[in-house]
């Protein structure tokens, strides 16, 4: 009996010592778990920050917020003169205004963010009829400034429809290329696509807003490139594009197209007239040297430069920075770019491809044409700087289009290259 007794006593002792290893193992092994946790939410965020998951972009968010804020403080600085030399002076009227288009526009871009970019191809027809409507509707009632027909005034705002072509037309050439893609490569498919960038072209250039027009035709071609478009179609606009430009400049010496494609060659020719505007944005870029005047210690924008606030800020921008600021810039607007194009061409299907590059072309083509014309590399022409120049038409058009190119990165597959393998067929 004793011998019983002293074997039960020992079961129950090596029963404890199980239950307290048991114990130990069950404490490391939840911190392994949680150690491992975090290893997984480390790896999803950083997963967010290089677009490999299914959420939305973060960078392309990051980048469009600090654009936006910093196109606030620049819209302040270069518009302060131009609001307190008028007979009602508030020298807070372009930043807020500026601020209530950039949190309206961030709405925008949360919209698109969540609206299925699929439903785009049911929408392809309506968005070139709006286009196109819009454009001619402009061109009945809009509002004269400064000899150009391009805004539309509503009273308590005044909106620019070319701006929203651009993303009008993102959509439609791509869901036109999706529904069939063999459009790309028969007459009738192109036809149809010719006729609607030459319908854009010429209302827009009616206007006249030349950069605008270049820049939806360059968006069309480059979706259509992408989608597989024979490269020797481009021979002949390449051709009639050059042969008009010496047309132009040969036999149209008195017009003012003329004076518009030859005055940037040497605008101090012309420093009073057709070259004031571009002569006051060298001479601002050069004062601002390598390091600039400082923050809001322009000279230009003291009314020696035309509406600084407006396409030709970068030169207001350039003069308080100076070089060192205009090359972070740059090197921003590359990073932006360089996403849209990763988002393209991890997009799951055809559309997001289209629809993401157009957005990167749309982003780039705008950014090389406003400093080249500040620089005076080719003809001044209106055409804003994304995010920074004054205007609620602008912000919104790139805030709706970023968003389409969020709604693209959140149904992204990993590893996806769409558009390598589209390019390549």
């Amino acid at each position: 009996m004793a011998k019983e007794a002293s074997n039960k006593t020992e079961s129950r002792k090596l029963t404890a010592a199980e239950r307290r290893e048991l114990k130990r193992k069950r404490k490391a092994e939840l911190k392994a778990d949680k150690a491992e946790a975090r290893k997984l939410r480390r790896k999803q965020r950083w997963d967010r920050v290089r677009g490999t998951t299914g959420g939305s972009d973060i960078v392309v968010i990051v980048m469009v917020l600090l654009f936006s804020f910093f196109g606030i403080a620049m819209v302040f600085s270069a518009g302060y003169y131009q609001t307190i030399n008028i007979s009602n002076p508030n020298p807070f009227y372009y930043l807020i205004r500026q601020g209530l288009f950039v949190a309206t526009g961030l709405l925008w871009m949360m919209f698109f963010a969540n609206f299925d970019y699929h439903r785009y191809e049911k929408l392809c027809y309506p968005a070139a009829l709006l286009s196109i409507g819009l454009l001619v509707l402009v061109l009945l009632i809009g509002q004269n400034v400064n000899g150009a027909v391009r805004w539309i005034n509503l009273g308590f705002f005044r909106f620019t429809p070319s701006e929203f072509s651009k993303m009008f037309m993102i959509i439609f050439t791509s869901a036109f290329l999706v529904k069939n893609p063999r459009n790309i490569r028969t007459l009738k498919g192109l036809s149809v696509l010719v006729m609607v960038m030459a319908l854009h072209f010429g209302l827009i250039i009616l206007q006249p807003n030349l950069s605008t027009a270049i820049v939806i035709v360059m968006i069309m071609m480059a979706i259509m490139i992408v989608a597989g478009l024979n490269l020797a179609f481009l021979i002949f606009p390449a051709a009639a594009a050059v042969a008009g430009y010496f047309y132009i400049i040969t036999f149209k010496t008195p017009y003012h197209w003329y004076q518009r494609l030859t005055s940037f060659m040497d605008p101090f020719a012309d420093r009073q007239g057709d070259g004031y505007q571009v002569t006051q944005g060298l001479i601002a870029l050069g004062n601002g040297g390598l390091k600039g005047l400082g923050f809001g210690h322009s000279i230009a924008k003291n009314m020696y430069l035309p509406e600084p606030q407006n396409d030709f800020i970068l030169a207001i921008l350039g003069e308080e920075l100076g070089f060192i600021g205009f090359l972070v810039l740059m090197a921003a607007y590359i990073i932006l770019i360089t996403r849209l194009m990763m988002i393209a061409l991890k997009a799951r299907d055809r559309l997001g491809f289209y629809l993401a590059t157009g957005v990167a072309v749309m982003l780039g083509l705008q950014v090389v044409i406003n400093v080249a014309v500040v620089t005076s590399s080719m003809p001044a022409t209106g055409i804003t700087l994304p995010f920074i120049s004054y205007g609620g038409t602008s912000i919104w058009s790139f805030m709706m289009v970023m968003g389409i190119a969020l709604n693209v990165s959140k149904r992204q597959e990993p590893g996806s290259r769409l558009g390598r393998k589209a390019v390549e067929e």
